[in-house]
C-alpha cells in the first residue's frame, strides 16, 4: 500500500482571546467546521491548561486536526493531516477556522507525507544559493507570477519589504530598502566630470534609471534582455520606477548588452546592474562571459568615464575572484566596497 497524505500546518495571528480560552466553543468550532467540509469526525479530545491556553484534537476518518492555542498571544497553531491527495477540505477547514477565531492574518505550509517528505509552500518564495544556505521570503500576496523567454517574473508582497521582485527565485529588489541598493550603486557617478551619456546595462526594474536621473544626466541608456520585466516594473513597481521610463532623454533597449556594445560608445558613465549569474542564458561560462562582456564595456567608455557595477554577494568569493582578475585586465583602478 503506498503511503502518502496532506498536512497543514498553519499559525493565526490577532485572534479572539476569549474564543482562544473557552474549551465548548472551541469543540464546537472544530466539529463543525471539519462537518462542513466534508471530513468525518470520529471522535474529539481537549485539556485546558492552567491558567491559560487549550489543546483540541479531533481524530477523523481520514486522520487528525489539532489546535493549540496561546490566549495571551491572540494566536492559535493548527495541524490538519488527512491520508489523500486533495489539499481543497484542508484548506476550506482552515479558512473556517480563520473566520470562526477572528483571525487578522494567517500563515501556513502544506508537507507532502508519506514515502516523500517535503513543503509545499504556496506563501513562500525560496531563493537558492550555492554558497552553503538558502533565503526564504514569506510573502502575503502573489502579484505576478509569469514565464517569459528569458526568467520567471515573480512580484509578491510581503509584510515588512513591501513588494519584491524576483526573476527565477532570486530576489532582485525590494520596496522597502531598494534606496540602499540604487544609492550605491549610483554613488560612483557623482565623481564623473560630466555625464552626457550613460548606459544601463540591465536593470529592468528602473530603480538604477530612476537614481541616475537625479544626477541630470544628458542622455541615458538603459539595456535588458527581458523586455516583460520593464513591463512588470512599470505596472506593478512604480516605487521603484517613478516615470523613468517616460522621461525624454531615455532610451529603452530591449537586446542583449553584448549586442548593444558592439554598436554604441562615446560613455561618460556605465551601471553593470545585471542578474547574478547572466551567463547561464548563453554557453559560456562565467570567466569568458565577464571577460567578453568587459572587454567590449571599456572600449565603449569615454577616457575618465566611470563604471559602477554589483559585483556578487560577500560570500560568494568564486565570483569575486573572477570579477577582480577581469576588471584587472581592463581598468587601471578599481575600488571594492561591501555596501549591504
Amino acid at each position: 500500500m503506498k503511503t502518502f497524505g496532506i498536512q497543514l500546518v498553519a499559525e493565526l495571528h490577532g485572534c479572539s482571546p476569549t474564543l482562544l480560552n473557552d474549551v465548548s466553543r472551541l469543540e464546537s468550532i472544530l466539529s463543525q467546521g471539519i462537518e462542513k467540509c466534508g471530513l468525518h469526525e470520529v471522535a474529539i479530545k481537549s485539556h485546558k491548561f492552567d491558567p491559560i491556553g487549550v489543546t483540541v484534537i479531533s481524530i477523523i476518518s481520514e486522520s487528525h486536526v489539532a489546535l493549540h492555542t496561546y490566549p495571551e498571544a491572540h494566536h492559535v497553531s493548527v495541524d490538519i493531516f488527512h491520508c489523500s491527495d486533495d489539499s481543497a477540505p484542508l484548506f476550506e477547514l482552515l479558512n473556517v477556522l480563520k473566520v470562526q477565531l477572528k483571525a487578522a492574518s494567517v500563515k501556513f505550509m502544506e508537507v507532502a507525507r508519506g514515502s516523500k517528505l517535503e513543503f509545499v509552500e504556496d506563501n513562500y518564495i525560496t531563493s537558492p544559493a550555492s554558497y552553503g544556505f538558502e533565503v526564504r521570503y514569506y510573502f502575503t500576496k502573489r502579484l505576478v507570477s509569469r514565464v517569459s523567454k528569458y526568467h520567471r517574473i515573480e512580484v509578491v508582497e510581503n509584510e515588512n519589504f513591501g513588494r519584491m521582485l524576483f526573476l527565477d527565485g532570486d530576489l532582485q529588489i525590494a520596496e522597502k530598502d531598494v534606496h540602499l541598493y540604487n544609492e550605491a550603486m549610483v554613488a560612483p557617478l557623482r565623481q564623473a566630470a560630466k555625464l552626457d551619456r550613460v548606459a544601463i546595462l540591465g536593470g529592468g526594474d528602473g530603480g538604477v534609471l530612476n537614481e541616475v536621473l537625479k544626477l541630470k544626466p544628458g542622455r541615458v541608456a538603459l539595456v535588458d534582455i527581458d523586455g516583460e520585466v520593464i513591463e512588470v516594473a512599470k505596472e506593478f513597481l512604480p516605487t521603484v520606477c517613478g516615470d523613468a521610463f517616460q522621461r525624454r532623454n531615455v532610451e529603452v533597449v530591449v537586446g542583449d548588452a553584448n549586442d548593444f556594445l558592439e554598436r554604441e560608445s562615446g560613455f561618460d558613465g556605465v551601471v553593470y546592474d545585471l542578474t547574478m549569474d547572466p551567463e547561464l542564458l548563453t554557453n559560456k561560462d562565467k570567466y569568458q562571459f565577464m571577460h567578453d562582456l568587459f572587454a567590449k564595456i571599456h572600449r565603449s567608455m569615454n577616457p575618465g568615464g566611470i563604471l559602477s557595477m554589483q559585483c556578487c554577494s560577500q560570500h560568494d568569493t568564486r565570483t569575486l575572484g573572477v570579477v577582480k582578475e577581469v576588471l584587472s585586465a581592463f581598468f587601471a583602478e578599481t575600488t571594492f566596497r561591501t555596501v549591504f
